[in-house]
This record gives structure tokens, sequence and C-alpha cells, in this order.
């Protein structure tokens, strides 16, 4: 078994349509099952959305990141951990991939946190990671899927942006690959041309610029905080795109964007 991590975030809305969850699983079911260490860690906007919809709990956003009050944090919480993280897990049991769902709260707990702002309510920035049952479950060869739910310092459950819960735990695993999977190909310029490669120093530029912004500066962001934990390798890869992360697994760098410290 190969004794490197790949870490892969799955979101946006491709979460949503079962055809590309099903390619995503069938990419990596048998990568898994051959010895890679996978960890998943899964967002799950649309369908928080869709449930505080039906329970008619107001949803609101600030600094791109959903106000969680106790109410929502509920309803989030049962989304991501109930609905979300067991339909993904169940369709790697239908690949023939052995996959166990998990929380942030699990474990000892597998991700603690502390409340970002009084303005966000429930929302939560990573203190700690603990990966123990992480490398538990993946020595036992299952595939941890992480719902990003976190454990607060100070009692009870914070909602997580999901791409930087999962550049936490890239980080503490010192993962080979980060792997960023949505429903972009990758950042793109001021002409909507992708950029196959960034800095730091290019990404806070383009940051200043206003051409990196909304829901990709979470992602650039995660990225560049698992490379500085030790990470060995961060991009962000279309999920759109069929087979893209068995391709980059197999040595092809050509799609996506590249993010290097």
């Amino acid at each position: 078994m190969d004794t490197k991590y790949v870490v892969i975030k799955f979101g946006g809305h491709t979460m949503t349509d079962p055809a590309l969850r099903d390619a995503f699983v069938e990419d990596l079911a048998p990568i898994a099952a051959g010895g890679r260490r996978c960890v998943v860690v899964h967002g799950g906007g649309p369908q928080i959305s869709s449930l505080l919809k039906r329970l008619n709990i107001p949803s609101r956003f600030e600094q791109g990141l959903r106000v969680t009050d106790e109410a929502a944090m509920e309803a989030v919480e049962m989304a991501l951990s109930a609905q979300v993280n067991k339909e993904l897990v169940g369709a790697f049991t239908m690949h023939g991939a052995r996959a166990v769902g998990i929380s942030g709260r699990d474990g000892s707990p597998l991700l603690r946190a502390k409340v970002r702002s009084e303005l966000l309510g429930r929302v939560g920035d990573v203190v700690a990671v603990q990966p123990d049952v992480l490398s538990c479950l993946v020595a036992a060869g299952y595939v941890p899927v992480v719902s990003p739910i976190a454990e607060d310092v100070n009692g009870g459950a914070l909602n997580l942006n999901a791409d930087t819960a999962a550049g936490a735990v890239a980080g503490a695993l010192k993962a080979e690959f980060f792997v960023l999977m949505s429903d972009v190909p990758g950042v793109l310029d001021a002409g909507k041309n992708l950029l196959p490669r960034l800095t730091r120093a290019e990404i806070e530029q383009l940051k200043s610029d206003g051409v990196i912004s909304g829901g990709m500066i979470p992602k650039v962001d995660a990225c560049l905080h698992a490379l500085d934990m030790g990470c060995e390798k961060a991009l962000i890869l279309n999920g759109a795109e069929r087979s893209a992360l068995r391709r980059l697994l197999e040595g092809d760098t050509s799609m996506g964007t590249v993010v290097s410290a």
C-alpha cells in the first residue's frame, strides 16, 4: 500500500448531479482498492439550502459564508452528516469500495474549531486536527468520507467551509496530493482563461485585482494552507471532466490549476 495520502475535497454542483457524482466514485473506487490512501471531504451547500427552505429557516450569507444560527446549525449538520455523507458512502459501496462516513466531530475529535465571529453565528475556524481516526480507517482498508462539521472548543457543533476543512486535513496528513474537485475548471484569469499554475504572490495579486473572488478565495487559501503544513501538491480540478482524478494520479498534470507555495 502507498504510504502517502490523497485528500480530495468533493463539492459544488457536481454533488447534486448523480452522473457526475457516480463518475467521481467510479474513478476513485479502484484507486482506493488498489492501495492508495484516499480521504474524501465533501461539501453540500445546495443540499443545505434545500433543507433550510423546506424547514422554513431563513438563509443568508456574509463574507461568502452562510450565517448559521442554532436552528440552522441543526439543519446543516443533518444535511451534511446524515444526508450527503451517507449518499456518498452508499455510492462508493455500489461501486465496490469500502467506505465509512464520519464528521469532523468523530474521533478525538478529528476537527476542533472556534467561532469565527458573532456575525456568522455557528461558523468555525479550525484550530486543531487529530487525524488518528482517518489513519485507523485507511489502515483497515476503508475510504473515510468526512463531513465538514467541527467540535466547538466550547462544546457543540460548528459549520466549516468544506474547502478550509479539507485543506486542514490534507496538511495534517502531509498528503502527497490535495485535490479540490468542484464544478469549475480551475482558477480563471480576467479574460476567463484557465491559469494552469499559480504561486502565492500571484494569488495575492489576483485577489487584490478582484479576479479571484467569492468562493474561489477559500479554495486557493485552503491549497496554500495545506502546502504550508507539509502537503506536497495542491490543485483545483474540474469534477465535471470525466476521469480527471484518475488521470491526475496517473501523472497527467495538464488539467486544472496547480497551486505552489
